[in-house]
């Protein structure tokens, strides 16, 4: 087959891939790109979620929010703290109340003082939810969305196949005084020049959300190495917000260094309480760095850290930072954010370029 061949087919399946996709495509990218920015929408639409106390990490009242919720809602169930990455964030609880509802609870972070309680549900919830599994049930919405890769990555390929010398085309801007059918053709390739990194990034990262989905998950994180003691209950009667400090000082005390982000409290008579959080592994979730706190004598079992992770956990620990933006902070995500849009506006193109072609067809405005 000589160059002349593979350059047609290359263009075909490119224009083929893309642009009966693109639509579809559209939407996802947009969902996305907002799903970026959700929790700094929900902070600024939620009272509840601004803190004005900048506290550092290890100064986090823990166990004075855990006593302001249980002074308020004793029964409900506690499912776990959150401590957010950036200072002006709240402390987040989340629980279930008796009637089976979910909930966020928010607490000052320096005193504990209760902040309110708002729905489960947010704008946050709303776009990962829309964007992961288009509002469908996860089994069925992820793996068509995360499948959109495979067309995707074909599309990039081909893409760079078909325009050879691409770095000639960095800075060739669209003729907008032209048709509608050239200015955006020329839009169109200038914006998929300068995304392409970004989109081979969201497709890597699909793929391996298509993966786990078809049961490739990562295997469980390494378990507690001591037993630990039985009782009847999943917190013990008397547990007060003074144990939890004492229980974060273990933690503390086993991971030197851990900035702590979340506390998961058992939720049957077995299990222990989990301290994660931030430590040296790059690119990894908080919960990747843990230690088990035994909620009876407030003992350590056990304890594992990022770096330790097998390569399945490490891999599967970066998809999201890396998908999302969010490894960074708020510079990454606005980077992660931009990017978003620019690869959306290039799939837009993309439909006003098939839109053109479907015009541009004999007969097409004798049926219209």
């Amino acid at each position: 087959m000589n160059r002349q061949s593979i350059d047609r087919i290359s263009h075909a399946t490119h224009s083929w891939l893309g642009l009966k996709l693109s639509l579809f495509m559209s939407f996802v990218l947009a969902t996305g790109t907002f799903a970026v920015i959700s929790l700094e929408i929900d902070w600024l639409l939620t009272p509840q979620m601004r803190s004005t106390e900048f506290v550092e990490p290890e100064s986090v009242a823990w166990g004075a929010s855990y006593d302001a919720m249980r002074k308020e809602y004793n029964d409900y169930e506690l499912v776990g703290i959150f401590r957010f990455s950036d200072p002006w964030y709240s402390l987040q609880s989340l629980a279930t109340t008796p009637w089976q509802e979910n909930v966020r609870l928010w607490t000052n972070p320096k005193d504990g003082a209760l902040l309110g309680v708002t729905s489960f549900y947010s704008v946050q919830r709303f776009f990962r939810s829309m964007h992961r599994n288009l509002m469908m049930p996860v089994r069925i919405g992820v793996p068509i969305v995360t499948f959109l890769a495979f067309p995707l990555l074909v599309s990039l390929i081909a893409g760079f196949i078909v325009y050879k010398k691409f770095w000639l085309g960095l800075f060739k801007f669209p003729r907008f005084k032209r048709k509608t059918r050239v200015w955006s053709g020329d839009l169109h390739r200038l914006i998929g020049l300068w995304t392409s990194w970004f989109v081979a990034l969201i497709t890597v990262t699909s793929v391996w959300y298509f993966i786990e989905e078809i049961g490739g998950n990562s295997p469980p994180f390494p378990q507690p190495a001591s037993q630990i003691i039985d009782r009847d209950l999943a917190i013990p009667d008397g547990f007060s917000g003074a144990d939890l400090e004492i229980a974060v000082e273990n933690a503390l005390k086993e991971l030197p260094g851990l900035q702590v982000r979340r506390i998961i409290f058992p939720s049957s008579p077995g299990a222990p309480i989990l301290i994660g959080g931030d430590l040296s592994a790059s690119l990894v979730r908080p919960r990747a760095n843990s230690v088990y706190i035994d909620p009876s004598n407030l003992n350590v079992l056990g304890s594992y850290v990022g770096e330790d992770l097998r390569l399945h956990n490490r891999i599967s620990e970066a998809a999201d930072p890396l998908h999302f933006g969010y490894f960074g902070g708020v510079f990454s995500k606005t980077i992660w954010f931009l990017a978003g849009l620019l690869m959306t506006s290039m799939a837009i193109t993309g439909v006003v370029i098939y839109s053109n072609r479907l015009l541009a067809r004999p007969g097409t405005a004798q049926r219209a």
